[in-house]
């Protein structure tokens, strides 16, 4: 019934599409019960029976030989109401909703669901104008915070280290040779590789609330770069040095730097948002950069995702992490440049 404290029109027809009853009496009882039988319905005039023909608002359920083109044929829980049975007002009086005749159909969407509930000789298509208003809108597609031709790239340069490969390094051999330099080893050439994997620390602080979808695009998009067996995935809130969950959500472990040599990437603002009665649950700038110490101290770059610009954060931290922002303007060329300063400031230490 409706919420309002009132039997409205609407209830009439969703009792009439849910119990449908199968015979004119029946349904004219339901509207007498519900306070919905007009005064023309009730006491008929001269020369107008009672059968179903002289009352269309009810027809009973099953096939019958009106055609697939009816809707209440071809729908059996469709209850077509009419606009003959309402009184006309008169000039200047005015008519209430339940007095208003309605010319469209009303179908209940539960006998719709499935194939085996269309009516014998219902053929596909009859009735579709019903369900035109019922469709859901799609969710809007996910846009990534980088172009689509070049997140590959950056993530690439994101979590890749320099290796050496077997190519011979020429101009490395012949600077030792004109200064003559003993030679211990043989220089080769070096080349970025993800054969090192990458530790992924993902903020779910209230500040990075706004960015679920990105952070699971970012999730995605390193497995897809760096190997998803090679990915150690660890969650915070806070900064990591409070506590990660890398399983189950109720299991709190200490952090632990990865391997020296393996990049570490945090999805973060590094507590640049700090949402209204945050409270101590959002870290600050000097707990961070004693987190950001352990993890350089370990051998190991750091480089920060954030929706922020490098140019908010403090000197000391852009020498220490590599910034990439969420920016569409953001190419392989700065990802590269970011990420190589890192790995000098870092063999300096």
């Amino acid at each position: 019934m409706s919420a309002r404290g009132e039997v409205c029109l609407g209830d009439l027809v969703r009792a009439l599409a849910e119990l449908r009853p199968r015979d004119p009496a029946t349904a004219l009882r339901m509207a007498e019960l519900l306070g919905q039988r007009s005064q023309d319905t009730i006491n008929p005039p001269e020369g107008r029976g009672s059968s179903s023909a002289d009352h269309p608002a009810v027809r009973p359920s099953g096939p019958s030989s009106a055609g697939a083109d009816d809707p209440v044929t071809a729908f059996p829980e469709a209850v077509v109401l009419p606009s003959t049975a309402v009184p006309k007002a008169l000039p200047g009086e005015a008519v209430s909703l339940t007095e208003r005749s309605v010319g469209f159909s009303v179908t209940s969407l539960g006998g719709l669901r499935g194939a085996s509930a269309s009516p014998p000789g219902h053929q596909p298509g009859a009735g579709a104008d019903l369900l035109r208003h019922t469709r859901v809108a799609a969710e809007p597609a996910h846009e990534p915070p980088w172009k689509p031709d070049w997140a590959r790239g950056i993530m690439f340069a994101t979590v890749s280290t320099s290796v050496e490969s077997r190519e011979l390094d020429q101009s490395a051999l012949l600077r030792k040779v004109a200064r003559r330099e003993a030679l211990r080893a043989v220089p080769r050439r070096q080349r970025l590789s993800t054969r090192r994997g990458a530790q992924l620390l993902l903020d779910h602080g209230a500040g990075m609330a706004p960015f679920q979808d990105d952070r699971t695009w970012v999730h995605d998009l390193v497995g897809s770069i760096a190997g998803r067996d090679r990915v150690e995935v660890l969650r915070f809130r806070g900064t990591p040095g409070r506590g990660v969950v890398r399983r189950g959500p109720l299991v709190r472990e200490r952090y632990r730097p990865p391997l020296p040599g393996t990049p570490v990437v945090l999805f973060s603002d590094l507590g640049r948002m700090r949402p209204p009665f945050a409270g101590g649950s959002t870290a600050g700038p000097e707990e961070w950069r004693a987190f950001i110490d352990v993890v350089l101290h370990s051998g190991c770059p750091v480089v920060c995702l954030t929706p922020y610009d490098p140019a908010d954060y403090t000197a000391a931290l852009r020498r220490r992490v590599a910034f990439i922002p969420f920016d569409r303007s953001i190419s392989l060329r700065h990802a590269r440049q970011a990420t190589s300063g890192v790995r000098r400031w870092l063999e300096r230490l």
